[in-house]
């Protein structure tokens, strides 16, 4: 019985990763910053019209981007651990800090995006994105963390 708990709880924690990974992704797809009632995403078309020294969309993507590779590298040692029984801390575990390092930056890029567009902060605010972003790296990264205690081994 003690077996099957540890593997239930090996697939939550796959789970969590797949949930953060799939929240990384869809933060990058969705308003990174909100005007009024209008969305701007890092992929729009209408960067190229604003000065690149007033704001670029370029730190925001590669936020994304590190987000993106930490909760993947935590989703193959995931999928290390429950289907082939071999279990790489350091791949966990660096895999784990690049998550979250990735969803605070790509909360950071939001807030930089937000204020390069208004400095004033009255028009322009942090989209959702950024904040799917952030909430996907810290799922990601406790998913991954989790299994490497030693009261889940």
């Amino acid at each position: 019985m003690e077996e099957k708990a540890k593997k239930l709880c090996g697939y939550i924690f796959a789970a969590l990763v797949l949930v953060g990974l799939v929240l990384v992704i869809v933060g990058m797809c969705t308003n990174a910053v909100s005007v009024g009632d209008e969305g701007v995403t890092l992929f729009d078309e209408g960067w190229e019209f604003i000065p690149a020294e007033v704001a670029s969309p370029t730190f925001g993507i590669i936020a994304f981007i590190v987000a993106l590779v930490g909760a993947v590298v935590l989703l193959v040692e995931a999928i290390l651990r429950l289907f082939v029984g071999k279990t790489i801390k350091i791949l966990g575990i660096v895999g784990a800090a690049v998550a979250l390092v990735g969803g605070v930056l790509a909360l950071v890029a939001g807030i930089l995006l937000a204020g390069d567009l208004d400095p004033t902060g009255l028009l322009a605010s942090v989209g959702i994105g950024p904040i799917l972003g952030l909430i996907g790296g810290i799922l990601a990264a406790v998913g991954g963390c989790l299994p490497l205690l030693k009261a889940f081994n």
